[in-house]
Order: structure tokens, then C-alpha cells, then sequence
């Protein structure tokens, strides 16, 4: 059966650089978007951030520029931004990640595009929002770590960076779900609307539960855990593995299978808040016993038992993970340019299958800059101009 994929029919104009606002039109692409992605004459930043391929780009760009149409547009040039409008006219969504005075400057704003577009989805992410005193402020994702609270680390005596783009990627799977939405809406009544995440904004909203646990209650009766010392790797003889232990039945097979029944007659191990509060008391009597087995053998024992438990995996160790290779997830291709490239497939399946399987990506700066241009019904000369050819 051919999987009908839900965004098919719908058209993105991705104005959109580095990675948040590429991994919101890539999630809406490998599900059926036809994601326009415009990149300013030099490319976008993430060609040259990662594994460089012989052709010049990089793995980033690869990730997250699959199942795109890839143009080039110098938007500073009249007869660019006169293909722009065309484009415009004919989509859907058009997002950005432009500042505000830089949206207003190229009358990319939302409230430009919406004047002559009323049904148009205009969707925007930026580090920190159109409010003073921060609006104009340059923010990768390092910056808004640190903005944020996740560089202050509870459980190390220095601030210390995730290493991984996580406000990114956060802020752009906002941006993509809340596009969606603004989809649904404009089916029930025809507007328009105006979409904006800002990085710092969905990194706190990510991150509140957990991270800013202290925040939430004012007046707490008791504080909570430091999850930072409660959710650590444990060492075995041969290896490293995570174990969480909630529950009381949890706890219970935990403690039968490292060896230590007699923490279940410890008051300090009496409930769940009373071990989280205890930790170090925990830590220190099962760590030993812990290092002492082989990492298979403990994940037999307690998987069997009921307790969420994984082995800590190197990137290597993913290539052979027996879930991932039952499932089907990482596929191989071979990308024009680049050449063989590994990819993960879409996180989400539709009735069972996995839209945009197999999608790869050219590595040349504007591949698809005349057929996209030719097909919005822009003026034969005009290309010409605008690819120089």
C-alpha cells in the first residue's frame, strides 16, 4: 500500500538557516511538504559544520536538507526578490530566522507578507523574540544554553554546555508542530496567522519540569531530587549501563539483582522520595556490587524483572543496535555530490510506515534553482539573470 503522506499538496518556503528552522521543514518535508529551502549566495552556515564530504558539504547539511528543493537566491537583488514574491504567492507557509529589523528591511515580516497573502502561514524562529532589550541580539545555540539555565550544571562545580545543538532542535520541533496547528486552523477558517518561537522561550518551556524543578512550587513542602546525581551511568565489569528505578517493585528487583536486599529494610530507602533524597547512600552501596557483573547479564536480569534499563552505546554501537535494525530506521543512499551517506529516518510513522525513507540531498549550492523558478512561472530571462547561465 502507498502511504498517502498527510502535508502532500503543501508547499514551505524555507528562508530558514543553521538548524532550527531546517529541522521544523525537514520533519514537515518526510511528511509530505514540498519544502522550498532558499539559500543567500555563499549557502547556508551548516555546509561547513560537521564531516566534510569531497564535494565540499558537510553531514549537518545533509541531515537537514534531505527531500528540500535547493535554490539560491541573493535576496539584496531586485530580480531575486521579484522570483521571491512568486514563490511567495504560490505557498503555503514561508518561514524565517531573520531579526526583526532584518525581516523588515527585506519586507519579510509577518505583517508585509499577510497584507497581500491573508491565507499565508508565516513562521518565524529567533533566539530571543521581538522584545527589547535582547530582540536584535545575534543567538546560536550555545548562547541560549547558557540563557537558558541548561549550562548550569547542579552537578558539576563548572557551567558545562550539552554537546549537541539541543535549543535548536528543541525551538525547531516547536516551530514544526506549531505550523501544523496554524495548518489546521487555516482549513477551519481560511486565515492566515502568524507563528513565532523564540530559542530561549522553548528552551525554558522544554526544560522547566526538570531543569528548573525549583521554580514551580513557591512555598514546597519538601525539596525535590537533584536529577543531575539521580540519573547517572552506572560502571559494570565490561561496560557502562543506565538503570531507572522508580517504582517500588522497581526498586525491589534493583536491589535483588546488584545484590543488596537489605536496602528494602532501610528507612532511608522507605519511598520514592525518600531514595531520591538518600541518593548518595544508594549510589554507594550498589556501585560496587554493580561493577562486579557483566553489563549483558545485569540488563537480562533486570529487563526480565520489569526495570527500564539500556546499555550506554558508543555511535558504533547504533550501527548494530538490534532494535534499530528490526525496525528499519537508519537507511543508506547515495546523495549526488557527497556520494553513500547513512541517515536516520522519520521519527514519526503514519498507519505503520515511514514517510520520506530514503530522501537524500545534493551538495551543490542552488541544484534545483531553475527547475523550482521555472515551475512558479517566473520569466525565462529573469532566471537567467538570477543563475547566471
Amino acid at each position: 500500500m502507498t502511504l498517502a503522506t498527510p502535508l502532500a499538496g503543501l508547499t514551505i518556503l524555507d528562508l530558514t538557516t543553521v538548524v532550527a528552522g531546517p529541522i521544523a521543514s525537514l520533519t514537515l518535508a518526510q511528511q509530505g511538504a514540498h519544502v522550498i529551502k532558499v539559500e543567500p549566495p555563499g549557502g547556508d552556515l551548516v555546509r561547513r559544520l560537521g564531516y566534510i564530504a569531497k564535494d565540499g558539504s558537510s553531514s549537518t547539511f545533509q541531515t537537514l536538507n534531505r527531500g528540500k528543493s535547493l535554490i539560491s537566491l541573493d535576496l539584496t537583488d531586485a530580480d531575486a526578490q521579484a522570483a521571491l514574491q512568486s514563490l511567495i504567492g504560490q505557498a503555503d507557509v514561508v518561514m524565517h530566522n531573520y531579526r526583526p529589523a532584518a525581516a523588515q528591511k527585506l519586507k519579510l515580516d509577518a505583517g508585509t507578507l499577510r497584507r497581500s497573502h491573508p491565507d499565508l502561514i508565516v513562521a518565524e524562529v529567533t533566539g530571543f523574540g521581538p522584545w527589547d532589550p535582547l530582540s536584535d541580539v545575534r543567538a546560536y545555540d550555545p548562547v541560549i544554553q547558557a540563557e537558558s539555565g541548561l549550562a548550569a550544571r547542579p552537578d558539576k562545580p563548572e557551567p558545562e554546555l550539552y554537546p549537541q545543538y539541543i535549543c535548536d532542535k528543541v525551538a525547531g520541533l516547536y516551530l514544526c508542530q506549531a505550523i501544523t496547528s496554524a495548518l489546521v486552523g487555516r482549513e477551519r477558517d481560511g486565515q492566515g496567522r502568524h507563528v513565532a518561537v523564540s530559542m530561549l522561550e522553548a528552551a525554558l518551556a522544554f526544560s522547566w519540569m526538570d531543569v528548573h524543578m525549583p521554580l514551580t512550587l513557591k512555598d514546597p513542602l519538601q525539596p525535590g531530587p537533584n536529577i543531575a546525581k539521580v540519573y547517572r551511568p552506572w560502571k559494570a565489569s565490561d561496560g557502562w549501563f543506565v538503570v531507572v528505578m522508580l517504582s517500588e517493585k522497581e526498586f525491589g528487583a534493583w536491589c535483588d539483582v546488584v545484590g543488596a536486599p537489605q536496602l528494602l529494610d532501610d528507612p532511608r530507602c522507605a519511598d520514592m522520595a525518600s531514595r531520591f533524597m538518600n541518593w548518595d547512600f544508594i549510589r554507594e552501596t550498589c556501585a560496587p556490587l554493580a561493577e562486579d557483573q557483566p553489563v549483558d547479564a545485569l540488563l537480562e536480569r533486570l529487563r526480565a524483572a520489569g526495570v527500564p534499563a539500556g546499555k550506554v552505546n558508543t555511535s558504533d554501537d547504533i550501527l548494530t543496535h538490534p532494535q534499530l535494525k528490526a525496525s528499519g530506521f537508519l537507511y543508506e543512499g547515495e546523495a549526488e555530490g557527497p556520494g553513500p551517506v547513512r541517515l536516520p529516518g522519520a521519527a514519526a510513522r503514519f498507519d505503520g510506515q515511514r514517510p520520506g525513507q530514503g530522501a537524500t540531498c545534493s551538495g551543490q549550492l542552488g541544484a534545483d534553482t531553475r527547475m523550482v523558478l521555472e515551475k512558479a512561472g517566473v520569466e525565462n530571462a529573469l532566471i537567467t539573470r538570477i543563475c547566471g547561465d
